[in-house]
């Protein structure tokens, strides 16, 4: 009776009765699909994506256009990011085992014709595709201009760029389950540092610095929030992973304070940079985290010179992030076009990541770039959820009625 149990679930796959149902029905597809994630390990991967290279341009982002109450917009851009995290969650229970890619079609798709919602879903997946990439692609050119200036100033960057694009294809080369593990592992490793930091460096700041607290009108706040919110991106790669995620009646609460941490910690550096540089100096520099942690000192002179300590909790924090997209780029190559696996994409992805990561000749390039990259990924990270979404509900509307 036990050989003929397996033969006996798969006529009943495709209806998607049941969990134990879906990872055989698209296991097929994916070698790495039958993983399971956690709901704990699917906050863990929300939070350390949007957890990157962004921490140290932060506080002069978050000032910009709203001098000292750009702090507002990291609120606003927060809850944002929650709501489309509880859209991309409701998805994901919906269609339970299924990615954007396969619900996606579903959704798009007339009823006796399956195909035309593979075509009509394919630009929404391209535009996954190609953010994720660039942005995979930004984050490495990031880290090695940081790392070149302030640790290695004799390295080469394109050295420093290729071996932390090689680390990320190291991630890629397992399963959906160990890059969860592995973020699952990461994330407070992360954020305990981050937050001891943020908050030791609050007794350099001055109050006057942040009054008055409310002097912005609604242009401004619509212009900060949308500035942030693009800088909380990366809880949109769950439009992929979710089809590996287990559901759980917490996967959603699980997956809102996976998006808090990294708004709390934002909050934070956002607050101490005012109150210590005030808004006008915050403008002129660079990277003023690091300078806001030049200015901390933690009490007992545990560390003489913090910075070293944050930037080594600043690498860990940008390696999940660019491997987090990494994978995210090659899973849905992969999965657009049914290939086997996923492994060798990864390896043909490395020359053009490096290409597209030298593409900025110099910093103001760069950072033109990174505003390229923000705006597509807000059409990314919040109209494709809300699209689907909406298509979803009308669907499941019209579907009742009749």
């Amino acid at each position: 009776m036990q050989p003929k149990d397996p033969t006996a679930r798969k006529p009943n796959s495709p209806a998607g009765n049941g969990n134990t149902d879906q990872p055989s029905k698209k296991s097929s597809n994916s070698e790495s699909e039958g993983s399971v994630i956690s709901s704990r390990q699917s906050a863990s991967i929300i939070a350390s994506t949007m957890i990157g290279v962004g921490v140290l341009t932060l506080p002069r982002v978050a000032v910009h256009g709203t001098n000292q109450s750009g702090w507002i917009g990291i609120v606003i851009g927060t809850a944002i990011a929650m709501l489309m995290t509880w859209v991309i969650s409701r998805l994901g229970g919906r269609f339970g085992g299924q990615s954007i890619v396969g619900y996606g079609a579903e959704l798009l798709a007339p009823p006796r014709l399956k195909w035309i919602g593979k075509v009509l879903v394919f630009p929404f997946l391209l535009l996954l595709l190609v953010y994720w990439g660039w942005a995979s692609a930004l984050v490495a050119r990031l880290f090695g201009e940081v790392v070149s200036t302030t640790m290695l100033p004799t390295t080469p960057v394109e050295v420093i760029i290729v071996t932390m694009l090689v680390a990320g294809l190291f991630m890629t080369m397992y399963a959906v389950e160990v890059m969860a593990r592995v973020n699952e592992i990461m994330l407070p490793l992360i954020v305990v540092p981050i937050l001891i930091i943020a908050v030791s460096s609050f007794q350099s700041g001055r109050l006057e610095n942040l009054f008055p607290l409310f002097d912005l009108d609604w242009k401004m706040v619509m212009t900060s929030s949308f500035i942030m919110t693009s800088t909380m991106l990366g809880f949109e790669v769950m439009l992929l992973f979710s089809a590996n995620v287990q559901q759980s009646p917490h996967l959603i609460r699980s997956n809102m304070i996976g998006v808090s941490i990294p708004g709390l910690l934002y909050l934070l550096i956002a607050i101490a940079g005012i109150s210590v540089f005030g808004y006008e100096e915050l403008q002129l520099l660079a990277w003023p985290t690091l300078e806001l942690v030049k200015t901390t000192e933690v009490p007992g002179l545990i560390l003489e010179r913090l910075e070293s300590a944050f930037l080594a909790v600043w690498v860990t924090a940008v390696f999940t992030t660019l491997a987090n997209f990494y994978y995210a780029t090659a899973l849905i190559i992969k999965q657009m076009f049914k290939f086997s696996s996923h492994r060798w994409i990864s390896v043909i992805l490395l020359p053009v990541l490096y290409w597209l990561a030298m593409r900025p000749d110099n910093l103001y390039q760069l950072f033109a770039t990174q505003n390229i990259i923000g705006n597509m990924g807000m059409v990314a990270g919040l109209g494709i959820p809300l699209f689907f979404g909406l298509v979803g509900v009308l669907r499941r509307g019209k579907s009742e009625k009749g």
